[in-house]
């Protein structure tokens, strides 16, 4: 009876957790043609952003207001976030090198339209939006462009807006381990090896404290195997630190805080989280299991058409934060957040199951939006990871298949 009602649960909660919009829509950002992108500054335009410093309270993730003002406004003026806000064509190195290089390189990581929250910018020119954004290791500008989506034109260049720590540990994921007492924790900051050493302080909640080295890893344009990840939509994905937390208690409550010992004795410190340790192999126990695919990311201040993209992703994610105590492990079998090669999405969804991922395991496995690519042996010969062909997914968790 027992084994009965758990395998009722657990449909009930897989059924669920299907409430969701599985999109097979091109990626948002893959509408803009960056690489068409002129300068047409207009010393009459202006675009700014406030407050300049964000996470003043220690927080990964912050709101901002970016004000703007073009004499000549248009239905298609729209306004692109670029992270870091140097987006220089000096950075920028050409696919094919019989071809010199665009201007612009670098795909924005979000965009909305001047409009969305002005309804009369077109016969103002002037209108405000509030953004959120995330620490993602480097800093910020905006950008205000006219001409639409496929000719865009420069109008012109906000100030530069950062996190108060850049390279802060940030989003960290458990996993499983390989045997049942064993917890891994993997987590990203911008602390390579040459700066910084890794670790992860922990221990049962109220207890002793241990330590735990962390091994780092990253990847480089030339592990993608093609367009937009290794043109346009590549960005830097900082270090990914993964320690390993063993010889657990069963059910017992751990805490723990990513760590960073700097080359002067400094130390950099993440927030505490907690989890629960497996139950022991064969113990009557309950287990609620949480099943789907297909999710993807959302942006909760509405940028880049995300509405529309991916409706039910912040939805779904916002129901599993909610239903937490109530979840022992979540399995995301493919199709994670449809990055499609633009690499600085992976940093989106990191943060956006922040809350699920460093409470509970969160296991992911490779769909063909994560992994699919013409001669790399994947299952399928498409080009649905936008030449990410399986790399970037290692920002996310550990892999159960």
């Amino acid at each position: 009876m027992r084994e009965l009602r758990s395998i009722c649960l657990g449909i009930l909660l897989v059924l669920g957790a299907f409430r969701l919009t599985i999109s097979h829509e091109d990626q948002p950002l893959s509408k803009i043609a960056i690489h068409k992108a002129v300068f047409a500054l207009d010393d009459n335009a202006y675009i700014k952003a406030s407050p300049s410093i964000l996470g003043m309270k220690g927080q990964n993730s912050d709101w901002l207001t970016v004000e703007y003002n073009s004499p000549n406004p248009s239905v298609g003026d729209w306004i692109g976030v670029f992270s870091p806000s140097n987006f220089s064509s000096s950075t920028c190195p050409a696919e094919n090198p019989r071809v010199y290089p665009p201007l612009l390189c670098s795909a924005p990581i979000k965009f909305q339209y001047a409009n969305y929250s002005s309804p009369q910018y077109k016969s103002t020119g002037k209108g405000s939006l509030k953004l959120q954004l995330i620490n993602q290791r480097s800093d910020f500008s905006f950008v205000l462009f006219t001409n639409g989506l496929l000719n865009p034109k420069v109008v012109a260049v906000s100030n530069k807006v950062t996190f108060t720590n850049p390279n802060a540990p940030v989003y960290p994921r458990l996993a499983q381990g390989k045997v049942w007492n064993e917890m891994t924790v993997t987590w990203t900051s911008g602390y390579g090896i040459n700066e910084a050493e890794p670790f992860v302080e922990w221990g049962p909640k109220g207890g002793d404290r241990t330590y735990s080295p962390a091994g780092t890893l990253t990847f480089g344009r030339g592990s993608m195997c093609g367009a937009p990840a290794r043109t346009v939509g590549w960005r830097d994905p900082g270090y990914i630190h993964t320690g390993f937390l063993r010889e657990l208690w069963p059910n017992a409550m751990y805490t723990y805080k990513l760590g960073h010992r700097l080359f002067n004795g400094t130390y950099i410190w993440s927030s505490e989280y907690q989890f629960k340790a497996s139950p022991y192999p064969g113990q009557d126990s309950l287990q609620q299991v949480i099943i789907f695919g297909d999710m993807g990311k959302d942006e909760a201040d509405g940028s880049n058409e995300y509405n529309n993209f991916q409706r039910g992703s912040l939805n779904t994610t916002r129901q599993l934060i909610q239903d937490l105590k109530n979840i022992d492990i979540v399995f995301h079998i493919g199709d994670i957040c449809y990055a499609n090669g633009y690499i600085s999405q992976w940093d989106q969804f990191t943060a956006q199951i922040e809350p699920i991922a460093s409470t509970v395991p969160y296991m992911i496995a490779s769909g063909n939006h994560e992994r699919d690519w013409p001669g790399t042996g994947s299952f399928y010969g498409n080009m649905d990871s936008g030449g990410e062909c399986g790399t970037p997914r290692t920002m996310a968790c550990s892999d159960f298949v």
